[in-house]
Protein backbone atom coordinates (compact mmCIF):
# COMPACT_ATOMS: atom_id res chain seq x y z
CA UNK A 1 0.00 0.00 0.00
CA UNK A 2 1.40 3.14 -0.73
CA UNK A 3 2.47 5.62 1.99
CA UNK A 4 0.20 8.63 1.34
CA UNK A 5 -3.23 5.97 0.23
CA UNK A 6 -2.44 3.96 3.87
CA UNK A 7 -2.28 7.53 5.72
CA UNK A 8 -5.63 8.51 3.91
CA UNK A 9 -6.79 5.36 4.64
CA UNK A 10 -6.00 5.61 8.49
CA UNK A 11 -7.23 8.70 8.92
CA UNK A 12 -10.71 7.60 7.52
CA UNK A 13 -10.59 5.01 9.95
CA UNK A 14 -9.30 6.94 13.34
CA UNK A 15 -10.60 9.70 15.67
CA UNK A 16 -10.08 12.19 18.76
CA UNK A 17 -9.59 10.42 21.87
CA UNK A 18 -11.94 13.30 23.95
CA UNK A 19 -15.08 13.26 23.62
CA UNK A 20 -16.92 16.59 24.82
CA UNK A 21 -20.43 16.46 26.70
CA UNK A 22 -23.16 16.41 24.39
CA UNK A 23 -23.86 14.62 21.00
CA UNK A 24 -24.30 16.44 17.35
CA UNK A 25 -27.03 18.37 16.47
CA UNK A 26 -29.31 17.46 13.28
CA UNK A 27 -31.49 20.47 12.07
CA UNK A 28 -34.63 19.93 13.52
CA UNK A 29 -36.34 20.91 9.87
CA UNK A 30 -34.30 18.10 8.07
CA UNK A 31 -34.38 15.43 11.31
CA UNK A 32 -37.83 15.77 10.57
CA UNK A 33 -37.51 14.07 7.26
CA UNK A 34 -35.57 11.35 7.72
CA UNK A 35 -37.35 8.06 6.59
CA UNK A 36 -37.95 5.35 8.62
CA UNK A 37 -36.09 2.72 6.94
CA UNK A 38 -32.61 5.00 7.19
CA UNK A 39 -29.75 2.39 8.23
CA UNK A 40 -26.95 4.94 7.07
CA UNK A 41 -26.59 8.59 7.68
CA UNK A 42 -23.80 10.64 7.30
CA UNK A 43 -23.85 14.70 8.33
CA UNK A 44 -21.64 17.47 7.81
CA UNK A 45 -22.41 21.00 9.76
CA UNK A 46 -21.28 23.07 6.94
CA UNK A 47 -21.56 26.43 9.18
CA UNK A 48 -18.73 25.00 11.42
CA UNK A 49 -16.62 23.24 8.98
CA UNK A 50 -16.54 26.43 7.03
CA UNK A 51 -15.40 28.01 10.38
CA UNK A 52 -12.18 25.92 10.85
CA UNK A 53 -8.85 26.55 10.23
CA UNK A 54 -8.28 23.39 8.03
CA UNK A 55 -11.22 24.18 5.59
CA UNK A 56 -10.14 27.78 5.46
CA UNK A 57 -6.46 26.93 4.56
CA UNK A 58 -7.55 23.69 1.74
CA UNK A 59 -10.29 26.55 0.39
CA UNK A 60 -7.37 28.94 -0.47
CA UNK A 61 -5.14 26.51 -1.51
CA UNK A 62 -7.18 24.49 -3.69
CA UNK A 63 -8.58 25.43 -7.12
CA UNK A 64 -12.09 24.43 -7.49
CA UNK A 65 -13.16 25.04 -11.20
CA UNK A 66 -15.57 22.18 -11.31
CA UNK A 67 -17.19 23.64 -8.60
CA UNK A 68 -17.01 27.33 -9.96
CA UNK A 69 -18.51 26.27 -13.15
CA UNK A 70 -21.21 24.48 -11.16
CA UNK A 71 -22.13 27.16 -9.05
CA UNK A 72 -21.89 29.55 -12.58
CA UNK A 73 -24.31 27.09 -14.34
CA UNK A 74 -26.69 26.43 -10.91
CA UNK A 75 -26.53 29.68 -9.07
CA UNK A 76 -26.29 27.68 -6.21
CA UNK A 77 -22.58 28.03 -4.49
CA UNK A 78 -22.20 25.59 -1.75
CA UNK A 79 -19.22 27.53 -0.13
CA UNK A 80 -21.90 29.98 0.98
CA UNK A 81 -25.71 28.98 0.65
CA UNK A 82 -25.52 25.90 2.70
CA UNK A 83 -25.19 25.70 6.39
CA UNK A 84 -25.81 21.44 6.62
CA UNK A 85 -26.42 18.19 4.71
CA UNK A 86 -27.58 15.07 5.47
CA UNK A 87 -27.33 11.79 3.75
CA UNK A 88 -29.88 8.67 4.11
CA UNK A 89 -29.38 5.76 3.28
CA UNK A 90 -31.86 2.55 3.47
CA UNK A 91 -29.36 -0.09 1.96
CA UNK A 92 -30.48 0.70 -1.49
CA UNK A 93 -31.51 3.82 -1.95
CA UNK A 94 -30.62 7.67 -0.97
CA UNK A 95 -31.74 11.11 -0.22
CA UNK A 96 -29.37 13.78 0.21
CA UNK A 97 -30.94 17.00 2.24
CA UNK A 98 -29.85 20.51 2.58
CA UNK A 99 -30.42 23.43 4.41
CA UNK A 100 -29.39 26.64 3.02
CA UNK A 101 -30.32 30.22 1.33
CA UNK A 102 -31.95 29.16 -1.44
CA UNK A 103 -33.59 31.40 -4.17
CA UNK A 104 -36.14 29.13 -5.44
CA UNK A 105 -37.48 30.64 -8.35
CA UNK A 106 -33.95 31.04 -9.49
CA UNK A 107 -32.72 27.42 -9.02
CA UNK A 108 -35.59 26.00 -10.67
CA UNK A 109 -35.25 28.11 -13.73
CA UNK A 110 -31.74 27.20 -13.87
CA UNK A 111 -33.10 23.65 -13.63
CA UNK A 112 -35.25 23.98 -16.08
CA UNK A 113 -32.90 25.38 -18.31
CA UNK A 114 -30.56 22.64 -18.29
CA UNK A 115 -32.78 20.05 -19.02
CA UNK A 116 -34.63 18.85 -16.09
CA UNK A 117 -38.28 17.79 -16.73
CA UNK A 118 -40.28 19.58 -14.35
CA UNK A 119 -43.25 17.50 -12.82
CA UNK A 120 -46.20 18.80 -9.77
CA UNK A 121 -46.31 16.50 -6.72
CA UNK A 122 -49.51 17.81 -4.62
CA UNK A 123 -47.99 20.73 -5.12
CA UNK A 124 -44.94 20.74 -4.94
CA UNK A 125 -42.82 21.08 -7.95
CA UNK A 126 -40.25 18.76 -8.76
CA UNK A 127 -37.56 18.46 -10.93
CA UNK A 128 -35.67 15.39 -13.03
CA UNK A 129 -35.97 12.21 -13.35
CA UNK A 130 -37.38 8.76 -10.99
CA UNK A 131 -33.70 8.01 -11.08
CA UNK A 132 -32.61 11.42 -9.82
CA UNK A 133 -35.31 14.28 -8.66
CA UNK A 134 -34.99 17.10 -6.90
CA UNK A 135 -37.26 19.39 -4.43
CA UNK A 136 -37.35 22.56 -2.72
CA UNK A 137 -39.53 22.40 0.17
CA UNK A 138 -39.15 25.73 1.08
CA UNK A 139 -36.65 28.96 0.21
CA UNK A 140 -34.13 26.98 3.15
CA UNK A 141 -34.91 23.21 2.65
CA UNK A 142 -33.90 20.96 -0.42
CA UNK A 143 -34.46 17.26 -1.06
CA UNK A 144 -32.13 15.14 -3.66
CA UNK A 145 -33.01 11.91 -4.66
CA UNK A 146 -34.58 9.44 -6.37
CA UNK A 147 -38.33 10.63 -7.43
CA UNK A 148 -40.11 7.90 -5.51
CA UNK A 149 -38.51 8.67 -2.35
CA UNK A 150 -38.76 11.85 -2.73
CA UNK A 151 -42.75 11.74 -3.07
CA UNK A 152 -42.66 9.35 -0.03
CA UNK A 153 -40.83 12.87 1.98
CA UNK A 154 -43.71 14.74 0.55
CA UNK A 155 -46.48 12.36 1.62
CA UNK A 156 -45.02 12.14 5.45
CA UNK A 157 -44.50 15.84 5.93
CA UNK A 158 -42.77 16.67 9.17
CA UNK A 159 -44.00 13.17 10.56
CA UNK A 160 -40.37 11.76 9.95
CA UNK A 161 -37.59 11.36 12.23
CA UNK A 162 -34.25 9.11 12.63
CA UNK A 163 -35.24 5.17 13.90
CA UNK A 164 -34.50 4.20 17.60
CA UNK A 165 -31.72 2.37 17.05
CA UNK A 166 -29.66 5.30 14.44
CA UNK A 167 -30.38 7.63 17.03
CA UNK A 168 -28.96 5.96 19.94
CA UNK A 169 -25.78 5.69 18.05
CA UNK A 170 -26.33 9.26 16.84
CA UNK A 171 -26.63 10.27 20.61
CA UNK A 172 -22.90 8.65 21.47
CA UNK A 173 -21.25 11.38 18.83
CA UNK A 174 -19.48 14.20 20.29
CA UNK A 175 -21.26 17.72 19.67
CA UNK A 176 -17.73 19.04 18.97
CA UNK A 177 -18.00 16.90 15.32
CA UNK A 178 -18.67 18.81 12.26
CA UNK A 179 -18.59 15.88 10.09
CA UNK A 180 -19.96 12.34 11.30
CA UNK A 181 -21.64 8.97 10.31
CA UNK A 182 -23.51 6.01 11.89
CA UNK A 183 -24.66 2.81 10.44
CA UNK A 184 -26.72 0.33 11.61
CA UNK A 185 -27.58 -3.63 10.91
CA UNK A 186 -23.69 -4.00 9.51
CA UNK A 187 -22.29 -3.64 5.94
CA UNK A 188 -24.48 -6.47 4.82
CA UNK A 189 -27.65 -3.93 5.22
CA UNK A 190 -25.69 -1.40 2.12
CA UNK A 191 -25.83 -2.34 -1.30
CA UNK A 192 -22.06 -1.36 -1.78
CA UNK A 193 -21.45 -1.41 -5.52
CA UNK A 194 -17.69 -2.83 -5.36
CA UNK A 195 -15.74 -5.17 -8.73
CA UNK A 196 -15.88 -8.45 -7.36
CA UNK A 197 -12.45 -9.89 -6.59
CA UNK A 198 -10.90 -6.47 -5.91
CA UNK A 199 -9.26 -5.54 -2.41
CA UNK A 200 -11.76 -3.31 -1.68
CA UNK A 201 -14.33 -6.22 -2.20
CA UNK A 202 -12.28 -8.46 0.38
CA UNK A 203 -12.08 -5.84 3.08
CA UNK A 204 -15.53 -5.33 2.64
CA UNK A 205 -16.00 -8.63 2.72
CA UNK A 206 -13.86 -8.87 5.94
CA UNK A 207 -15.87 -6.13 7.33
CA UNK A 208 -19.49 -7.38 7.44
CA UNK A 209 -19.18 -9.11 11.05
CA UNK A 210 -19.52 -5.52 12.04
CA UNK A 211 -22.81 -4.99 13.31
CA UNK A 212 -22.54 -0.80 14.14
CA UNK A 213 -20.61 2.13 13.64
CA UNK A 214 -20.01 5.70 14.09
CA UNK A 215 -17.48 8.20 13.10
CA UNK A 216 -16.80 11.91 13.92
CA UNK A 217 -14.34 14.73 12.55
CA UNK A 218 -13.44 17.31 14.82
CA UNK A 219 -11.72 19.90 12.44
CA UNK A 220 -11.52 22.51 15.36
CA UNK A 221 -7.93 22.15 16.28
CA UNK A 222 -6.25 20.09 13.80
CA UNK A 223 -7.69 16.78 12.66
CA UNK A 224 -9.61 15.05 15.18
CA UNK A 225 -11.02 11.69 14.35
CA UNK A 226 -12.86 8.69 15.97
CA UNK A 227 -14.32 5.40 14.66
CA UNK A 228 -16.02 3.18 16.97
CA UNK A 229 -17.22 -0.29 15.97
CA UNK A 230 -19.52 -3.02 17.35
CA UNK A 231 -18.64 -6.30 15.80
CA UNK A 232 -20.88 -9.78 16.62
CA UNK A 233 -18.46 -11.38 18.34
CA UNK A 234 -14.90 -10.85 20.42
CA UNK A 235 -13.61 -13.04 17.67
CA UNK A 236 -14.65 -10.80 14.96
CA UNK A 237 -13.76 -7.66 16.79
CA UNK A 238 -10.07 -8.86 17.41
CA UNK A 239 -10.25 -9.28 13.32
CA UNK A 240 -11.32 -5.46 12.87
CA UNK A 241 -8.62 -4.40 15.65
CA UNK A 242 -5.57 -7.23 14.07
CA UNK A 243 -6.26 -5.71 10.48
CA UNK A 244 -6.82 -1.96 11.15
CA UNK A 245 -3.40 -2.19 13.36
CA UNK A 246 -1.67 -4.15 10.13
CA UNK A 247 -2.63 -0.90 7.77
CA UNK A 248 -1.42 1.58 10.59
CA UNK A 249 1.92 -0.92 10.26
CA UNK A 250 2.15 -1.14 6.83
CA UNK A 251 1.87 2.67 6.54
CA UNK A 252 4.72 3.33 8.65
CA UNK A 253 7.13 0.95 6.62
CA UNK A 254 6.32 2.72 3.55
CA UNK A 255 6.76 5.67 4.86
CA UNK A 256 9.77 7.57 2.74
CA UNK A 257 12.55 8.27 4.40
CA UNK A 258 12.21 12.19 3.28
CA UNK A 259 8.51 12.70 5.16
CA UNK A 260 9.50 11.55 8.62
CA UNK A 261 5.95 13.39 10.04
CA UNK A 262 4.10 11.15 8.34
CA UNK A 263 5.62 8.72 11.15
CA UNK A 264 4.54 11.42 13.60
CA UNK A 265 0.70 10.81 11.92
CA UNK A 266 0.86 6.86 12.02
CA UNK A 267 2.26 6.90 15.81
CA UNK A 268 -0.75 9.59 17.14
CA UNK A 269 -3.06 6.73 16.34
CA UNK A 270 -4.60 3.77 18.13
CA UNK A 271 -6.33 1.04 17.95
CA UNK A 272 -8.04 -0.90 21.20
CA UNK A 273 -10.30 -3.70 21.57
CA UNK A 274 -12.35 -4.61 24.54
CA UNK A 275 -14.98 -7.57 24.49
CA UNK A 276 -16.86 -7.15 21.13
CA UNK A 277 -15.73 -3.59 20.33
CA UNK A 278 -13.05 -1.95 19.00
CA UNK A 279 -11.87 1.58 19.00
CA UNK A 280 -9.20 3.55 16.61
CA UNK A 281 -8.43 6.77 18.03
CA UNK A 282 -6.17 10.22 16.75
CA UNK A 283 -5.63 13.45 17.05
CA UNK A 284 -3.48 15.18 15.05
CA UNK A 285 -2.26 18.76 15.72
CA UNK A 286 -2.77 21.66 13.35
CA UNK A 287 0.86 21.93 12.59
CA UNK A 288 1.42 18.09 11.43
CA UNK A 289 -1.98 18.35 9.75
CA UNK A 290 -0.71 21.69 8.04
CA UNK A 291 2.62 19.48 7.20
CA UNK A 292 0.13 16.02 5.82
CA UNK A 293 -1.99 18.17 3.78
CA UNK A 294 0.64 20.24 1.82
CA UNK A 295 1.67 16.78 0.79
CA UNK A 296 -1.01 15.36 -0.36
CA UNK A 297 -2.27 18.33 -1.88
CA UNK A 298 1.50 18.35 -3.98
CA UNK A 299 0.69 14.60 -5.23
Amino acid sequence: MRPFCAAVLCLALVGCAVKKPGSVRIDPALEALIPADTVFIVGGNIDAVRQTPVYQKLLSRVPLPQLDEFTRQTGLDPRKDLSQVLSCSNGKNGVLMARGKFNVTDLEARLQSRGAARSSYKNRAVFGSERLSFVFLNSSTAVVGPAPELRSIIDRGSAGGLPPALRDLVRTIPANDQVWAALTGGLQSLNLAVPRDSNLANIVSALKSIDTATIGMDLSKGIGLIAEVTCKSERDAKFVHDMLKGVVGIGRLNTPDNHPELLQLYDAIQVTEQQNHTQVTAQIPADLADRFLDLWLKR
